[in-house]
């Protein structure tokens, strides 16, 4: 499609342009958030009762409902094995009551030092509209560093209550540098591939 264009400069310029859009993304973007994760994700300052952080986890109905005392929970994620972060999610629309309005995020990398100093505070999700989440994309985070660990507060819910229905969605690339990532990723997430 791009071939007159390509000829008529010096053939340079706009072929690494057309090139570097699609190798930015080194593999399929995939869900961090799965069972084995969401087991050891950790709330602070009040620990979630025995069980119930496996709720964090995307496909829960319910998602994970705070106390009326716990109003900004931090909520940490470490990954299995360091990953490439695209994205953090806390979708409204996916539980009933899901109420969180706006977080913020600190990434840690594999050596345990933190890759933002201050956190990074998410979009705001407007509250009549569920749709639209809070959430961080690619462009507001290191999305090409290993991240070996999440920390999650949540700042603002929709309600003035405590943040209830919480689910994490975290897409995020793993073993991005080798071409032998597992197949898993190309199966998860096809659709969100731009």
């Amino acid at each position: 499609i791009e071939g007159s264009t390509v000829e008529g400069s010096t053939g340079s310029g706009s072929t690494t342009e057309a090139v570097s859009g699609t190798t930015t993304k080194r593999c399929e973007e995939m869900q961090a958030v799965d069972e084995a994760v969401s087991k050891k994700i950790i709330v602070t300052p009040n620990p979630l009762p025995i069980g119930e952080n496996i709720e964090f986890q995307p496909t829960s109905q319910q998602g994970v409902s705070f106390g009326e005392n716990d109003r900004t929970p931090t909520i940490t994620v470490n990954f299995e094995k360091p990953a490439e972060v695209q994205s953090v999610t806390l979708p409204r629309d996916q539980t009933p009551n899901g109420n969180v309005q706006q977080f913020e995020v600190t990434f840690y990398s594999p050596d345990g030092n933190k890759i933002n100093d201050k956190p990074i505070l998410s979009n705001s999700s407007p509250n009549e509209d569920k749709k639209k989440p809070a959430e961080l994309d690619s462009s507001q985070i290191p999305s090409n560093t290993p991240i070996s660990r999440v920390e999650i507060t949540i700042v603002r819910t929709t309600n003035g209550e405590s943040p209830k229905g919480v689910v994490l969605d975290i897409k995020a690339c793993t073993e991005a540098t080798t071409g032998s990532y597992s197949s898993l990723c190309s199966s998860f997430e096809k659709t969100t591939a731009s």
